[in-house]
């Protein structure tokens, strides 16, 4: 596949363009691929005891964060092979909040939630890998907002380096 442009800021909402920007002059593709791996790297190295720490009254532990961003993952991807394979209905949006709420998480181990990133990021580097230009290009409306593939692939890769961004300096600063 050839490399996916960056979107013109037209093609997402104004709320996702921190996390297009995040992205910066990277092949996307390539940053998805890298990121899986840092991204297991980086979580693997993280205490235990940290795991269930918030760093202030009404935030999500660690493993919160960890279960929006595979939340949030899913449902990017599932808007993006949507919007490719030509969908013209209006894709709903979701409350992000609500659904860590919901999540019951207790069970399952960092290392569980782990090997669900990487099961479902592998998903996503095959989808996208074989997407043509023209659907990367296709637009769609997913929670109320035109939208583009290929902005939603670099939401996706953004809103992984801004949570680990997050993590790094709110939850880990004193590590």
């Amino acid at each position: 596949m050839k490399r996916i442009s960056k979107p013109n800021t037209s093609e997402y909402h104004k709320f996702f363009a921190g996390y297009v920007g995040q992205v910066g002059d990277h092949d996307v593709l390539e940053m998805i691929i890298k990121q899986k791996d840092e991204f297991l790297k980086f979580f693997k190295v993280i205490p235990g005891d940290r795991h269930n720490y918030a760093y202030a009254e009404g935030k999500w532990t660690i493993k919160q964060v960890l279960r929006h961003m595979i939340d949030a993952e899913r449902m990017f991807g599932y808007r993006a092979m949507s919007i490719a394979r030509g969908e013209k209905a209006k894709l709903p949006g979701f409350d992000d909040h609500l659904y860590v709420e919901m999540a019951d998480d207790s069970k399952n181990s960092m290392e569980d939630l782990l090997k669900e990133f990487e099961t479902l990021r592998e998903g996503h580097i095959q989808m996208i890998s074989n997407f043509t230009i023209q659907a990367t290009e296709r637009m769609g409306n997913a929670n109320g907002t035109d939208v583009s593939v290929r902005a939603i692939i670099y939401i996706i890769a953004g809103h992984v380096a801004h949570h680990k961004q997050i993590i790094t300096e709110r939850y880990l600063e004193h590590v």
